[in-house]
């Protein structure tokens, strides 16, 4: 859906005769326009008009669900969707577009009652495609269609105001994201990021009002970069729509706000940083990075310092001044936890060895526990989640920590507070992230416990890629076809690992006893339409069996041991996933 940037507005043809009589601009909603509806005029159309309307609008029952849909959107959705930082947002400026615009209007209440629809079952129980609808769910389609028709016929008169269209493509993420459309939810995001670049441009101009010109940056573009820290491809630089780069440095945060985006603009910076030491390693097969990363990391390590300080420093601030609410304080434990999250992948992605992470369990265990206050503070009356969110939100720190961290307890801990986040954040479904995180944890953990069979208190561990004395303990590790078996065949087996621990009475560390060659090394994700990993062979690419350019891959990875040598190699596989 391509926007003309010089799309203007018109005078309504098809309007009511209340506005007509007037001379204001009717919205055109049926059976009464919101421009009536909201003032309490008597609104009529000539029959000819009404007629050429979806006749699911003559419904005096369907008008009531829509007004209702509205009315809950202020209670249930508005103080939700974007986090505690941006109510104003949605609460006020949102609504007020929707007054003259019936594409906002639609897309607002559809997304309403998606946020009031009970939750779909878990992929295990069944598709999501066959699950029965209920009357919330079907009214929310009917009214995205229509929005979307609207938006569309604005766009081909050349009619669609730009900032209207990158408010309708905002919601627009928010519907695809609840149906599981991944794939139109980011296309919806490139949209939105060439509007921005094109509403710059009409700024630069001095046609767009200073308002707008604000609301654009504080807020908008903000989302946006929110949505590109998480968006696919992985393995490439985060195009940050910010201006200038955010160096907490050098400030002190004058609001919970400016530290979020600050921390945005290192989360993308610290993601592109591991990107570049993972290769690094896998084409040099070095046991450490070279001088030029290790310099970038004391950099990012510094930036990540003096953040922590900041962010300290104001909520010391305001908690001595009575003015740290619920809601700040919950806010203040998601960017703690997204901190422990960076500050750990920045001091061990130097590293091949994949059990470099066991000195941070504190930092783990960190963020568990930030978690957990985050999501108190998130819930809905109800106890609930909101089932979907454009806030930074806890699920990728808890889903980092299912990953990389291998003491069972704090792994579990942070796997059952994943189940409790929010259902959608931007693009990324929970089910997908419990799923994958789960069978990681099972996979590494009946692994170890195979290796670990002939070993006593007082073996010897294989903990590094770069030990000379260690031996493999099995001919072939590969993991490939646990994570795409289904989710009954991989049931957690009776014997856990924890039992081997109260056994060896903690004479081995948790951790230690899921060995080098047990663990699954950082995953990433790629699509072949947006290119192929670095190293990508011909066999490869033949051996896929792509459905397409679109296919998401999963890149895994683990460290090898060759006994008649006694040296390590990384191995890196790729497995089409539907995650």
């Amino acid at each position: 859906m391509l926007i003309d940037a010089r799309a203007t507005r018109a005078k309504s043809r098809r309007g009511c005769k209340t506005c007509k009589i007037r001379r204001v601009k009717c919205g055109e909603e049926k059976p009464h326009c919101v421009r009536c509806s909201s003032t309490g005029r008597k609104c009529e159309y000539d029959v000819s008009i009404l007629n050429l309307h979806n006749p699911l609008s003559l419904s005096p029952n369907t008008v009531w669900r829509e007004r209702r849909s509205f009315a809950s959107y202020f209670q249930h959705t508005a103080p939700y969707i974007g986090g505690g930082l941006d109510v104003a947002f949605w609460s006020t400026v949102v609504p007020q577009v929707c007054r003259s615009e019936p594409a906002i209007w639609d897309a607002i209440i559809a997304v309403s009652a998606l946020f009031e629809t009970p939750e779909p079952p878990a992929p295990e129980f069944g598709p999501l495609s066959s699950w029965k609808k209920g009357q919330n769910h079907r009214d929310a389609l009917a009214w995205y269609a229509r929005s979307v028709s609207a938006v569309r016929q604005r766009i081909e008169r050349g009619r669609l105001d730009i900032f209207v269209g990158l408010i309708s493509c905002i919601l627009f993420i928010c519907i695809e994201g609840l149906q599981e459309g991944v794939e139109e939810a980011m296309r919806l995001y490139n949209q939105g990021v060439c509007l921005i670049l094109t509403l710059r441009a009409q700024i630069a101009a001095g046609v767009v009002s200073a308002t707008k010109a604000s609301l654009l940056e504080d807020t908008i573009v903000p989302i946006f970069d929110r949505l590109g820290a998480i968006a696919l491809p992985i393995g490439t630089r985060v195009h940050t729509l910010q201006r200038d780069t955010i160096d907490a440095s050098r400030q002190e945060f004058i609001s919970l706000k400016a530290a979020r985006e600050a921390a945005v603009s290192l989360a993308a910076d610290v993601q592109f940083f591991e990107y570049i030491c993972i290769e690094h390693l896998r084409e040099t097969g070095a046991s450490h990075v070279d001088q030029e990363l290790l310099g970038q990391q004391t950099t990012l390590s510094a930036r990540l310092s003096s953040w922590h300080t900041s962010v300290t420093n104001l909520l010391d601030s305001l908690r001595a001044k009575g003015l740290l609410s619920p809601q700040q304080t919950g806010t203040g434990a998601l960017l703690l936890a997204h901190h422990e999250m960076l500050y750990t992948i920045v001091r061990t992605c130097t590293y091949p060895s994949l059990t470099a992470t066991d000195a941070y369990l504190l930092n783990y265990q960190n963020i568990v526990e930030q978690s957990s206050i985050a999501l108190d503070a998130s819930a809905r009356s109800d106890g609930t989640q909101p089932p979907y969110t454009f806030e930074l939100n806890i699920g990728v720190p808890l889903w980092f920590t299912c990953l990389r961290c291998r003491e069972p307890q704090t792994r579990r801990m942070a796997l059952a507070l994943l189940r409790r986040a929010p259902r959608v954040q931007g693009f990324s479904q929970r089910h997908s992230a419990v799923d994958f995180g789960e069978r990681i944890m099972v996979l590494e953990e009946r692994n170890a416990m195979k290796m670990n069979a002939p070993l006593t208190p007082l073996s010897p561990l294989s903990q590094s890629p770069s030990s000379s004395s260690s031996s493999s303990r099995i001919s072939r590790f590969d993991p490939t076809v646990f994570l795409t078996t289904p989710n009954h065949e991989y049931a957690p087996t009776p014997h856990s690992i924890l039992s081997d621990i109260n056994n060896n009475n903690n004479k081995i560390s948790a951790a230690a006893l899921i060995p080098e060659e047990a663990r699954i090394g950082p995953v990433s994700i790629f699509r072949p339409q947006d290119g192929f990993p670095r190293g990508t062979t011909e066999q490869d690419i033949a051996k896929w069996k792509m459905r397409g350019p679109k296919q998401i891959f999963l890149r895994l990875s683990w460290n090898e041991h060759d006994v008649e040598s006694d040296t390590w190699r990384t191995v890196h596989e790729y497995v089409p996933t539907t995650f």
